[in-house]
This record gives structure tokens, sequence and C-alpha cells, in this order.
């Protein structure tokens, strides 16, 4: 997944809809962990960028070397510490006053090695360091609003080039496993609609409730301070959160 053409259009679609509401929450987290800080699933920099912009001492990590590659050409000055690895079993030799894992990079992980994970993140920071987590439940498909196994637009944006750029998803749904199996087949056209450029993908995508994650966090060491519901500080979340953001700090010791 994030190579080539998939990577390229990334920011974009993101850009397309709008300002970041999850750049505000990540921020006030930063603040309130300082010291360097460590981004996993960095990709391109989008939300890594603007935070060392604004003085954040952040480091980044990703196992897509495309994405790591437009991270280091967008960095526009900045000279970003960034770690070609892999979420599970990562080892940067240092230790963090926070780490984020935002835009639901986490779900990406198999099931199974999610608790490894976890665990590994709270090897990596220092006492009482932050734990930044978004997930999101996939409440369109689990209610039908997308049928399933039929191509949909998912995304389109005018390229910087005067091309049209456009991602087309399908998806099949596994309820007992939560987990939903997309494909995606992005593709450029010109002002003809005639395809210049494409390329595929497959990812799989776990979902958690919230107690659910709350357990996984507290069995990794992890004291959960805050569960925001889709991006707003004021708003707790509830059964109906499509966006949970999960505030941990690390114990001083992990269960054994």
């Amino acid at each position: 997944m994030y190579d080539q053409l998939e990577a390229r259009l990334h920011d974009l679609f993101w850009a397309s809809e709008g300002q970041s509401e999850e750049l505000p929450l990540i921020e006030n987290f930063l603040t309130q962990h300082p010291g360097t800080a460590l981004e996993l699933g960095c990709g391109s920099g989008r939300l890594l960028l603007p935070l060392l912009t604004k003085g954040h001492p952040i480091e980044g990590l990703d196992n897509s070397a495309d994405m790591l590659r437009l991270c280091r050409e967008r960095c526009a000055g900045n000279d970003p510490v960034l770690h070609h690895a892999c979420m599970e079993g990562f080892d940067t030799g240092s230790s963090y006053s926070g780490i984020t894992i935002p835009a639901f990079s986490l779900q990406l992980i198999a099931p199974e090695k999610v608790p490894g994970v976890l665990k590994n993140i709270h090897a990596h920071l220092k006492a009482g360091g932050g734990l930044y987590l978004t997930l999101f439940i996939p409440w369109a498909e689990l209610m039908g609003e997308l049928e399933e196994d039929c191509w949909f637009l998912d995304h389109e944006a005018l390229t910087p080039e005067g091309t049209t750029a456009r991602c087309h998803t399908r998806y099949r749904i596994m309820r007992d496993a939560q987990s939903l199996s997309r494909e995606h087949r992005y593709e450029i056209v010109d002002r003809h609609d005639q395809l210049l450029e494409q390329s595929c993908s497959r990812q799989h995508i776990a979902w958690y409730g919230r107690d659910e994650m709350a357990q996984l966090l507290q069995n990794a060491g992890f004291v959960i301070e805050q569960v925001i519901g889709d991006f707003d500080p004021d708003v707790p979340s509830d059964e109906q959160s499509q966006i949970l953001t999960f505030i941990a700090t690390r114990m001083a010791d992990r269960p054994q």
C-alpha cells in the first residue's frame, strides 16, 4: 500500500476535504507532552510537516519508501528525522515524550499484532509519556449505506497539472472478524476523460469498539486520560461516534 500512484494522490485527496480536523488535537497533545515525539504512519508528512513548521520536535516512521521520499521532497526547509520501518516491531533506538498514531493507521495492522505494537510503543515512551491514537468505525458499511462488492467513486480531485485524479473503491465486510477488505483503483484522466495512468491496491481494515480498545491499551500498560468523539474535544465519545480519539499515558511499569 501507499506506493507509486497511490502515494502521489494520497495528500491530494486529503487536501480536497479541507483543513485537517485532527491537527489541532495533535498540537494540544504535543503541548501537554513536551519533548521529542514520534508519529507512526507519518506517510508523506501531511500532519508531520505542519507540526514541524509550528516548532514541535517530532520524528516520523512509515513502511512506505515512496511516502517517505515524498515527505523529504515536501519538507520545505525542514530536515525531518524519518524512519523506514513497520509499526510491528520497530526500534528507533530512542525514547519519546509522546507517540501519535493519527489517521486510523493502527487499523491497517492485523488484529493479532496490535497488542505487540502497543507494548512496543509503551517501551519507546519515557515515564509519563503520552499516546495519541485515532480509530474509526465504518458505520456507512455496517449500516448498508454503501453497497457491498460494488465499485463506487470514493475520491475525486483536480491535480496541479489540470488532470483529474479519482479513486474508486469496493469493499467486503466480515462482521464477525470486525474487518473490511477494500480494493482501490486509482486513476488519472485528461480533460477528455481519457485514462493516463492507473494502479490498484488492496487493504484490510480492522475496527474496534471503545471498550475493546480501552482494554487493549490497559493491557499494554496505559492509563486512558480521555476519549474524544469525532475530533471535537468538548464531546466525549459515545455509541454513535464514528471517530474515536484516545489520549493515554504510559504507566511506570507495564503489567506482566
